[in-house]
């Protein structure tokens, strides 16, 4: 059932239910489905700028929108679920430069923005692009009288995200409605949703899995709720009137402090692994919850999943889990497909990859043989076919002739007592071609360390330095930022102490 159906069949049935709350500002499914029922007639008087890149219908339009959790987001975001309109996905944190190239790469209709966002309301003005600020009276102002919202396609775009511009230029992409209808169907059954499944998701929601959470909910009737920023009080305010929480590792390991959390029945975790200390504190703060650990891309949707229970999990806990509902694996090197428990290039085949990016993709990880695509993950299936991640393409270290896979090591490193967080890195060395480095955080001593890795680890594959950071830098959505640790390790910055054997 498209989402259009499913808003109007829970504002019929359940007019005065919670539908969002963002920071305590609260929408039921009647006042949104009006409030979109506005906005699109608003939208639909917008003259429009066609792109031959998206399938869109001539009715609707194109809106970008920037500005992170404001209570504005949660009219502007369902209406690209339940619309004819699609959404273009700005990050609030990028620098000005970035927001304008972007803009100029992709003109959309009309840009949705905070009012401090001056530089980015220049940027539209130069490009003729309406600049609508959401925390002042011009977006109330903005919306229309009501009209009745027109049935979507399944292949007309809904989405244009952006892959992280951590390192380089964020590549786009679009999203066509089909894959999401999908992913919805497929994610009720794996995640056990029902209308009772209301979720707190405090990340961004201009990344994936906050999105696609909020998405969720709404499908069910359920109440999503999520805040302006992060803090541990509002967050575990917002919490207490939920039963799920969807967040990615470094936000749900914030959100363990304080008292045990017992009315959380079900989390939803991705975009890194679950260390196992993580994994153990998530199980003593959340004592009743099932944690549903899934790895996917924003290319390519679902891809694997590995639920966790009070003392045991589905597949072994250092894996990624088992292939997604209606997803098929297959890891590949040179176009042949590998042996069982040998590393290869990880593909998949189902519904819900994108095509393709916008921009940007000649020489990225995104690539399809015929009906298999690939973001370049690396990786292995186990003899119980479950997968584990072993890294990126390019992301291999060869040293003294071996080929190590960072990530492995990283598995090893965070299933020992004390380390909290670990990233390792090859860097450039004399004789060995490259060296591993292994980055901390955690109070372990460097001896534990070493024997501990001695037992897991062939003798190549040990970091020959190790550092421990004094601080944890994270990208915007959340994952461990290499670009700013590598560039710490070579400025032989204070915030990464080497450590020494004890004397």
């Amino acid at each position: 059932m498209p989402l259009r159906h499913a808003l109007d069949h829970h504002a019929r049935q359940r007019p005065d239910a919670l539908a969002v709350s963002i920071s305590g500002t609260p929408l039921t499914y009647s006042a949104l489905l009006r409030r979109l029922q506005r906005l699109h007639a608003a939208l639909t008087a917008l003259p429009s700028r066609r792109n031959a890149d998206l399938t869109l219908p001539a009715e609707s339009r194109l809106f970008a929108v920037a500005i992170g959790n404001h209570p504005a987001a949660a009219t502007l975001l369902p209406a690209a679920l339940a619309t004819p309109h699609a959404v273009m996905l700005l990050d609030p944190h990028w620098p000005a430069a970035l927001h304008q190239r972007m803009l100029t790469k992709l003109p959309p209709d009309v840009v949705f923005c905070l009012s401090t966002q001056t530089a980015l309301i220049d940027a539209a003005q130069r490009l003729n692009i309406p600049a609508i600020t959401v925390d002042t009276d011009a977006f109330e102002a903005f919306l229309a009288d009501p009209t009745d919202l027109p049935l979507t396609s399944p292949r007309d775009t809904f989405m244009v995200g952006f892959t992280s511009g951590t390192t380089s230029e964020p590549k786009a992409f679009a999203r066509a409605r089909h894959s999401w209808r999908a992913s919805l169907d497929a994610s009720r059954l794996a995640f056990a949703l029902t209308d009772k499944s209301h979720t707190f998701s405090p990340g961004p929601l201009a990344h994936g899995i906050s999105l696609y959470a909020l998405a969720e909910t709404l499908d069910l009737g359920a109440a999503f709720h999520t805040i302006t920023r992060f803090d541990l009080t509002d967050a575990h305010r917002a919490m207490s009137a939920t039963r799920r929480i969807v967040a990615v590792p470094s936000l749900l390991a914030a959100l363990c402090h304080g008292t045990p959390q017992n009315q959380v029945i079900e989390i939803t975790t991705a975009g890194a692994k679950l260390d196992p200390a993580l994994l153990a504190k998530a199980r003593d703060f959340f004592p009743r919850a099932r944690i549903h650990e899934y790895y996917g891309a924003s290319e390519l949707g679902f891809v694997s999943l590995n639920t966790h229970g009070r003392s045991s999990s589905s597949a072994p806990a250092n894996s990624v889990g088992h292939p997604f509902p209606h997803v098929a694996l297959s890891v590949r090197e040179n176009g042949s497909e590998v042996a069982q428990g040998q590393p290869g290039t990880i593909f998949v085949r189902g519904d819900l990859a994108i095509e393709g990016y916008l921009w940007g993709g000649r020489h990225s990880g995104f690539r399809r043989e015929g009906p298999w695509a690939t973001v370049g993950d690396l990786g292995k299936l186990n003899f119980d076919g479950s997968l584990t991640l072993l890294g990126r393409e390019g992301g291999m270290v060869i040293t003294a002739g071996h080929n190590v896979y960072p990530q492995e090591i990283e598995t090893a490193l965070s299933e020992i007592p004390g380390i909290t967080t670990a990233l390792v890195l090859g860097r450039t060395h004399p004789s060995r071609g490259q060296e591993l480095v292994a980055m901390l955080q955690g109070d372990t001593p460097l001896e534990e360390i070493r024997s501990q890795l001695a037992i897991r680890l062939p003798r190549y594959k040990l970091p020959r330095r190790f550092f421990r950071a004094s601080q944890w830098p994270l990208t915007s959505s959340g994952k461990p930022d290499r670009a700013t640790l590598l560039r710490w390790l070579e400025e032989k910055d204070a915030r990464l102490a080497p450590l020494h054997p004890a004397s």
